[in-house]
């Protein structure tokens, strides 16, 4: 089965000018952020090129695949692998979730492969990386928690990159489609206490995260910043 992510940022009107605006890599285009993700580079970049196994059922020229095959993620295969060389990576970790298999042969990025995704985007050229992985509404709250340490921060601190974001949306984890009923009532069920958090600390759809990320990206910052939910608000406040 081909993949067929709802492009709906391809819709957008191509401006008439000169179009200088920059490109862009995603990796991880997979469940409602991933795909809220691709569709807003698509309106904000010049071309985004996806990370994927298998061919892209694409209705506009703007949008580029980078064709890995196999699964898991190989880390030999991408390290070999030409990258195109583009300004921006974003790096969403998290499963595959979409309806109607809409992610199917999209490559998700799990905790292990950011290192190498990062290692061969770099070599590539590639000025910044955006790693978006989500944290607990819970996490979200003891604002002492050390976002950017570890030991991932630390090998992606090391890289060439320009400038490095490592962004922590709040979300509700939902069940893989293909989970059962009792999986999809857990799911529904833990999502109610979403009511009982703090403004500050609750979900952004996935639109508005996307939005966020690509707003933190047109920053002219350097080195590596995190960013958590209350950042992502401010960001989208700013404009």
């Amino acid at each position: 089965m081909k993949p067929h992510l709802d492009l709906r940022g391809a819709l957008q009107d191509v401006r008439p000018e000169a179009d200088e605006r920059r490109t862009a890599l995603i990796a991880g285009a997979v469940n409602r952020l991933g795909e809220a993700l691709l569709n807003r580079l698509l309106v904000e970049y010049r071309h985004v090129w996806v990370l994927t196994s298998k061919p892209l059922l694409s209705s506009t020229s703007r949008c580029g695949e980078v064709l890995l095959a196999g699964e898991p993620l190989d880390h030999a295969g991408l390290a070999a692998a030409r990258l195109p060389r583009v300004d921006d990576v974003y790096c969403h970790v998290g499963e595959r979730g979409l309806a109607n298999q809409r992610d199917a042969g999209i490559h998700a990025i799990g905790p292990g492969d950011i290192v190498a995704l990062a290692h061969a985007a770099a070599q590539a050229g590639a000025r910044r990386f955006c790693l978006i992985e989500a944290m607990a509404p819970g996490a979200q709250m003891m604002r002492h928690v050390p976002l950017a340490a570890g030991e991932t921060g630390r090998q992606l601190a090391l890289l060439s990159f320009e400038h490095v974001a490592h962004v922590h949306p709040t979300v509700f984890r939902t069940p893989p489609a293909g989970q059962g009923w009792l999986a999809r009532f857990k799911s529904a069920y833990l999502a109610q206490f979403a009511y009982m958090l703090p403004q500050s600390v609750t979900p952004l759809t996935s639109p508005r995260i996307a939005e966020a990320c690509t707003r933190i990206m047109r920053r002219p910052a350097t080195g590596h910043q995190a960013f958590d939910v209350r950042d992502l608000r401010d960001a989208l406040e700013q404009g």
